[in-house]
């Protein structure tokens, strides 16, 4: 094997284990919005008609 090569496997390893932490780290942000309600707070301001005292004239116009 040359030089060339093995400094190409090096790199190829390097930017593998560099996508499988980003994708690791990717996933545990996500896990972590979730633990804290991030979510379901986004979902709750998003319904309007579930918030509100209106709630049943809206749904009913809609």
């Amino acid at each position: 094997m040359s030089y060339e090569e093995l400094a190409q496997a090096t790199l190829e390893y390097a930017l593998t284990i560099f996508a499988l932490l980003a994708l690791v780290a990717g996933l545990a942000a996500v896990w972590r919005a979730a633990e804290a309600g991030l979510f379901t707070a986004l979902i709750e301001d998003s319904t309007s008609h579930a918030i509100d005292g209106t709630g049943v004239v809206d749904i009913a116009l809609y």
